[in-house]
């Protein structure tokens, strides 16, 4: 896997950047030709999908926190997480539900005191090498963009497991957010409170 590290003003605000766009678009079309593969006969449809199509919206805070025997969300949850021991924590460990694809182009910590040295995924069966994030700690807050071959994207399929794990070096609050997308088959599933 590669990546880029970068100050999260770059990427979420004062200029285009370049390696950001470039992953988001990437991931987006790798994730279509997914979906299209996995629901046969079902189209892109966009934020407000019709019949045949499937939807897409940024990666949910309560879809992260889930069960796959479950069909519904597992409650609220949240990116922000108080983290009260040094070394590796899981800062998301959970499965995709039937209808729902992640799709993931990186993540940022918008922060100012960043407390994670090292990042490691695990999507399914594939397990990814670890990322060290020391030179982020000079900027504050950041953003990782992940730089994928074509087939080789961070995708988790319907039902899958997904655990993200981060190995703090100091205790406290840190907020770690996902960049990318999820794409739904059925309305209802972010129509729908939990």
């Amino acid at each position: 896997m590669s990546f880029v590290i970068a100050p999260l003003r770059l990427v979420k605000g004062e200029n285009n950047f370049g390696p950001y766009e470039d992953a988001m678009r990437s991931v987006q079309d790798a994730a279509f030709r997914r979906a299209a593969e996995i629901w046969t006969g079902v189209t892109p449809g966009g934020v407000y999908p019709g019949d045949g199509q499937f939807g897409i919206c940024p990666l949910r805070q309560n879809e992260m926190a889930n069960d796959v025997s479950s069909t519904t969300l597992s409650g609220s949850y949240q990116f922000r997480k108080n983290v009260t021991a040094t070394g590796w924590r899981a800062m998301f460990n959970y499965s995709t539900r039937k209808d729902v694809l992640h799709a993931f182009a990186g993540f940022a910590v918008s922060d100012e005191v960043t407390r994670i040295l090292q990042m490691r995924f695990e999507i399914g069966d594939r397990i990814y090498p670890i990322i060290d994030l020391h030179e982020a700690k000079a900027w504050g807050s950041f953003a990782i963009i992940f730089k994928e071959d074509a087939g080789k994207e961070l995708i988790a399929e319907p039902e899958t497991r997904v655990l993200i794990r981060a190995y703090f070096d100091t205790t406290g609050y840190q907020t770690l957010f996902p960049l990318g997308f999820q794409l739904y088959r059925r309305k209802d599933l972010v129509i729908t409170e939990p």
